[in-house]
């Protein structure tokens, strides 16, 4: 095969990969803007069956916490200034070897002392270091309430978060709620980036949570019922480098409903470094293609309790998208330079006006708070997203590698900075 025909295999399955993607996300523009209206039907009807009885459940909060001295104190306040009333914070520490513990002792004696008659209490236990998992387990096992929430011991909690979040198991056969994960911290380049895929994903959740075919719960804000997840199908695979996404798969195997909240709004703290960045992907890909191999059998199955646009649409596509990645950056590359020598900027122009319209519609349908400050943004984010593309395809290529020498993945750690958050905007609060 001479240079000249392998071009064009390469431009051509781009190409392909580029209209079947297309497919993908025109669906979700189209379905998106729906998820607000069925969400409506669906409170209106929990609240006649309801009869106006409020359901205010007891609320384990699990903070998993290993090394976070820099943002633990600020996670559990954020917590403790939720509008919730019935709350409990489960803080484990997984062995930390900084300041994490003696941090979290201070702030339980002192909010113990000041609020000696509050509803909300804080429980602070310890363990031997064993992985997230083990931590979320612990704290599983030592929680007491109805719906317990995974929290990231980096994150802040938008003060409704926790109201909206119980709300959605108001219906009781919702039994996991997706929270809309916010990147928050210092402006910069890998900020922005992270930011503007952390809008564009959780948008897309609408039309997953729309269609039934959520399944991935984020570690940062992940809510489930007790009765029909821990005590039902058990509590977090400690072999997962990616726990939440492997939980994520597993209540989808079994048949349990999962919803998105794009009004349960959290703030994380994104990567400050690029090699911090590709240290996440590289788990978070890795997990992911482990969880896949572990519930392969939900790809294209026709069984009544799992969803046919999970099964038959999300999951495939999901695992064609990472098939592209690995033509992605090479054919992205190639496309522009035949555009740039033959004058033909036609495949260029039209992926310029879809993303463009995804900016738009993004930029003024996303919650209730506008995000119209990205459409002006569009003409000068291309190199931002083309940098996100390679570090990608370099975790991807990491991760198959690792999977060949079945080397591990441990816990995901890079330098904190902190973030301090308060909403600029109210969020809706539901009841």
């Amino acid at each position: 095969m001479d240079s000249a025909t392998l071009y064009e295999v390469i431009r051509n399955t781009t190409r392909l990969f580029a209209v079947l993607m297309l497919v993908k996300y025109t669906l979700f523009l189209l379905v998106s803007p729906f998820h607000h209206t069925k969400e409506a039907m669906r409170r209106l009807r929990v609240a006649r069956k309801r009869r106006g009885v409020a359901y205010e459940p007891l609320v384990s909060l699990l903070v998993p916490a290993w090394n976070e001295e820099m943002g633990i104190t600020a996670t559990i306040n954020s917590i403790l200034e939720n509008d919730y009333r019935n709350i409990e914070i489960v803080v484990v520490d997984d062995g930390s070897t900084d300041s994490t513990p003696e941090l979290v002792r201070a702030l339980v004696a002192a909010y113990e002392a000041d609020h000696p008659n509050s509803t909300k209490s804080i429980r602070f236990l310890s363990k031997a270091k064993g992985g997230k998992g083990t931590a979320l387990n612990y704290a599983v096992e030592n929680a007491r309430g109805e719906i317990l929430v995974s929290v990231d011991a980096d994150s802040i909690a938008h003060p409704h978060m926790v109201r909206n979040l119980v709300s959605y198991f108001a219906d009781d056969t919702v039994d996991a709620v997706v929270g809309n994960v916010k990147v928050a911290g210092e402006v910069g380049f890998l900020n922005l980036l992270q930011k503007l895929e952390y809008l564009f994903g959780f948008y897309s959740k609408r039309a997953q949570s729309l269609l039934g075919a959520e399944y991935i719960y984020g570690g940062a804000c992940a809510a489930f019922r007790r009765s029909t997840v821990f005590d039902a199908i058990g509590v977090f695979d400690t072999s997962s480098i990616t726990e939440d996404i492997e939980m994520s798969l597993r209540t989808r195997f079994h048949g349990l409903k999962a919803v998105y909240a794009d009004d349960a709004i959290c703030y994380t703290e994104g990567a400050g470094t690029v090699m911090g960045l590709l240290k996440q992907r590289l788990r978070w890909k890795k997990g992911r293609f482990e969880a896949f191999g572990k519930y392969k059998k939900l790809f294209f199955s026709t069984r009544a309790q799992h969803s046919m646009w999970l099964t038959w649409f999300a999951l495939p596509f999901a695992m064609l998208a990472e098939l592209q990645l690995l033509f992605e950056p090479v054919g992205l590359t190639l496309l522009a330079l035949y555009s740039y020598v033959t004058g033909d900027y036609s495949s260029l122009l039209l992926g310029a006006l879809f993303i463009g319209i995804l900016y738009v519609v993004v930029g003024l349908f996303t919650e209730r708070a506008r995000n119209w400050w990205i459409i002006p943004l569009f003409p000068f984010t291309w190199i931002i997203f083309y940098a996100l593309v390679w570090i990608e395809y370099i975790a991807l290529l990491k991760s198959i590698s690792n999977s060949i020498r079945a080397r591990g993945v441990e816990w995901q750690k890079w330098q904190r900075k902190g973030i301090t958050v308060r909403p600029a905007q109210p969020v809706r609060e539901t009841v």
